[in-house]
């Protein structure tokens, strides 16, 4: 007799995979950790969700503008995963709609993965973004940010415009 099994979902196991690696390796130009929490060690307080949803927008556009990379919300700076288990259905909805909701509507973002995901027994947020090549993307304020080493950094739109450009004339020449 065979028992029929729920067919293994390749995906999210690889996605686990590729979240321990991040854990270990840390932070990088790549790479962003954010935390739901704030406060010192034994006084931890949950976040507001418009504050993680800025930053959430923010590392977007940065990696966007840049060379792309991965958020996970709910991993401390040190790789320490604390989890958005405090965090009710709707506002992991809100933080989830960040890349739309807190992104200037005139530059959206290129096709972005946002994903919740139990890792290491708590609930993270995972986003994932190309480097964009349509648009100077912008978060919702209007602020240009682009990724550099381990920061999002303020840069004018006119000097990513310079740089694609200079890239694109470079294989040409």
């Amino acid at each position: 007799m065979m028992i029929a099994r729920a067919p293994i979902k390749l995906d999210i196991l690889k996605l686990i995979d590729r979240l321990e690696i991040a854990v270990q390796l840390r932070e990088s130009h790549f790479r962003e950790f954010k935390s739901a929490f704030e406060g010192r060690p034994q006084e931890k307080t949950m976040r507001s969700v418009k504050d993680i949803c800025v930053d959430i927008a923010q590392t977007l556009v940065a990696f966007a503008n840049a060379d792309g990379g991965e958020l996970l919300v709910g991993v401390e700076d040190d790789g320490t995963v604390s989890g958005l288990n405090a965090f009710s259905e709707e506002k992991l909805a809100a933080l989830i709609a960040a890349p739309r909701t807190h992104v200037h509507q005139d530059t959206p973002l290129p096709s972005h993965r946002a994903d919740t995901i139990v890792f290491k027994g708590k609930m993270i947020l995972y986003f994932s973004i190309p480097k964009g090549t349509t648009f100077v993307y912008l978060t919702s304020d209007g602020r240009c940010l682009q990724r550099k080493d381990l920061e999002s950094v303020p840069i004018s739109s006119e000097s990513i415009r310079f740089s694609r450009t200079e890239i694109v004339s470079r294989e040409y020449d």
